[in-house]
């Protein structure tokens, strides 16, 4: 049995976001939406990935989204060169490398936050 698994976020600003994610992650438009029941929302991905995230802005009643210092997505690189590449580009699309709140990030990884202040985890080692 196939499992896709979605992360939905509520953003101040969705095609910055989707700028930040797209360019940062390598991540391509795989749907959006416009004012479906008072929301707009876009969603990432690529094909032959077994998950994308949406970013979602409610039209009527804007969300401010929230979060905490260890709420993170965290996205593992085995290869140093290809893990380098992407930390140069979550840089150049925008987002702020930090210190994470869990020390144990930062041993084999970077934290990013974006505009509003989702973190990232890039860690470079293979996921089991």
């Amino acid at each position: 049995m196939f499992t896709h698994m979605r992360i939905a976020k509520p953003v101040t600003n969705l095609e910055k976001s989707f700028l930040m994610y797209s360019q940062g992650l390598g991540l391509h438009k795989i749907a959006e939406f416009n004012d479906h029941e008072g929301f707009n929302g876009i969603m990432l991905g690529r094909k032959e990935l077994n998950w994308h995230i949406e970013f979602t802005f409610c039209l009527n009643h804007p969300v401010q989204p929230l979060h905490t210092e260890d709420d993170l997505l965290v996205l593992y690189y085995s290869d140093k060169n290809e893990w380098i590449y992407a930390c140069k580009r979550m840089t150049e699309a925008g987002f702020k490398m930090m210190k994470s709140f869990n020390p144990y990030w930062d041993v084999n990884g970077k934290t990013f936050v974006d505009s509003d202040g989702y973190r990232v985890v890039l860690q470079n080692k293979a996921w089991m």
